[in-house]
């Protein structure tokens, strides 16, 4: 069974061009495979990808962004901010309600802002509608929402 899914990789790569230059890795893909297989013949890249095949770490490096894989800057950026929220929610309701403070410094920049102080104006102007339905995910998608409304905050903040 392992002779006949490595001459299928091997006829998969060697009947493809797969590789990509600007890529971390070769054909063979992202993995553990990746790591331990750097060289990017093409027989190097059949063993990489029997490696990544046979250990399963593929889906694993793919899914947390570990093994060379690299996940969408965009769904990265998105996951940073949840996790930040959720774990600082409470933090985050107290500044707002200010206007000011750490966390929501940090999390203005988690959003791409680089005008802190307009970030924090327009938070605290806008607490009640942000934080009504007082759910972390809520005030996220208000947040953001808010941030692509205003001009003063779409402009200096990249999300």
């Amino acid at each position: 069974m392992k002779r006949i899914l490595a001459l299928s990789l091997f006829l998969a790569l060697v009947a493809s061009p797969l590789y990509v230059a600007s890529a971390k890795y070769g054909a063979a893909g992202c993995g553990l495979g990746s790591i331990v297989i750097s060289e990017n013949k093409k027989v190097h890249q059949v063993i990489g990808a029997t490696v990544n095949a046979t250990l399963g770490n593929q889906t694993f490096g793919i899914s947390t962004g570990t093994l060379n894989c690299e996940t969408s800057g965009f769904s990265q950026k998105e996951m940073e901010q949840q996790i930040f929220v959720h774990m600082n929610y409470q933090s985050l309701e107290q500044e707002f309600a200010k206007g000011s403070g750490e966390k929501m410094e940090a999390f203005a920049s988690l959003l791409g802002c680089s005008d802190k102080v307009t970030f924090g104006k327009v938070g605290k102007e806008k607490f009640s509608d942000l934080f009504n339905q007082n759910t972390p995910d809520s005030f996220l998608e208000r947040m953001r929402a808010e941030v692509a409304s205003n001009a003063v905050l779409a402009s200096s903040c990249k999300i």
